[in-house]
């Protein structure tokens, strides 16, 4: 039985025991984010759209004590499956869970069930250099090579202490395959500080091998550290990631290790003008592996939540690419 059935089974078994509680539910909240544009990759041009909807809300449960839950699709891929011809016009596209979790506040902490969520490591950690629309930094959905950390996770369970000295623990458990024989397909742990103008996160996931690539032959372990410094409009951000037998089929025992590094400034005058700058670097084992990248935004917020944006990323070896825009959100 893998962890997250056993946790399941134990909280329906505890269920049945406990008298009935009254449970108030709040009308839940709808929210969402859109952004549209023009794409240019080297040569090709594209569409630069994302679509979010989501619903987030609370049940009350009893004095104190609130069951939060939000879910979010990613309708970006069926929005524009008219246009794929591998899809066409009748066909079907994927609708994409993004977020679908239960976070429950208490005086002991904060405890997270997340079937599907965002990725606690990459938003602490990587937040600080996360100022972009498409060249973001993580591995999924743009992936420009450099960052390991994925920016989304399934079967999540987390537990967050309360926060001391503006400082916290956080420890999960990661189930990603259900079929493997394994309780835990990765364990991750970070400490994370939040002070007035300096934020400090600094964290590890192990992803054991029984669910990488078959020609992996070690467990993978992704070290990482963050840090930004915030001064009026201003805010400089610079992350470190480090990975120790990450998968890699051109390697003879199919692992290698690599160092990455990033770097960003962005500024947001009081006019709602903002720029942000950015460097990424990856350090591999194998040199074809290697990859930098300078990375550019302009905007101005035409209102509280709209705004409209051009951005370039400038790659060594990845296709250069250049993309303006808008984005919508309530």
């Amino acid at each position: 039985m893998t962890l997250r059935k056993t946790i399941l089974a134990a909280a329906v078994s505890a269920a049945a025991t406990t008298p009935a509680l009254a449970v108030e539910l709040e009308k839940p909240e709808a929210y969402g984010y859109l952004s549209a544009g023009a794409l240019k990759i080297e040569s090709a041009d594209a569409e630069a759209f994302e679509l979010e909807l989501g619903v987030r809300g609370r049940a009350i449960i009893d004095e104190g004590l609130n069951l939060n839950y939000a879910v979010e699709v990613d309708l970006a891929g069926a929005a524009n499956s008219a246009d794929d011809p591998a899809i066409g016009r009748d066909g079907e596209a994927d609708v994409h869970v993004k977020e679908a979790k239960f976070w429950l506040p208490t005086q002991y902490g904060l405890f997270v069930v997340a079937p599907r969520g965002t990725s606690g490591q990459w938003s602490d950690i990587y937040g600080p250099i996360n100022h972009y629309e498409y060249n973001e930094p993580h591995a999924d959905l743009h992936p420009d090579g450099i960052f390991a950390q994925p920016d989304r996770t399934s079967g999540t369970f987390a537990y967050h202490t309360p926060w001391f000295l503006k400082t916290k623990l956080v420890v999960a458990a990661i189930t990603l395959n259900d079929s493997n024989d394994q309780n835990v397909d990765g364990r991750a742990v970070r400490l994370v500080h939040k002070g007035d103008n300096l934020n400090m996160a600094i964290g590890t996931t192990l992803l054991m091998q029984e669910q990488l690539p078959p020609f992996a032959t070690d467990d993978y372990l992704i070290s990482a550290a963050g840090a930004s410094y915030s001064l009026g409009g201003l805010t400089l951000g610079a992350v470190w990631e480090n990975n120790r037998n990450a998968p890699y089929p051109l390697a003879p025992d199919g692992k290698a290790d690599f160092d990455s590094y990033g770097v960003s400034a962005n500024y947001v005058a009081n006019s709602g003008t903002g720029v942000a700058v950015g460097y990424k670097e990856k350090d591999h084992d194998y040199e074809a592996a290697d990859e930098s990248v300078y990375t550019l935004k302009l905007e101005q917020r035409v209102a509280p939540q709209v705004k409209v944006w051009a951005e370039t990323g400038q790659y060594d070896t990845l296709p250069s690419n250049y993309a303006v825009g808008f984005s919508l959100t309530f």
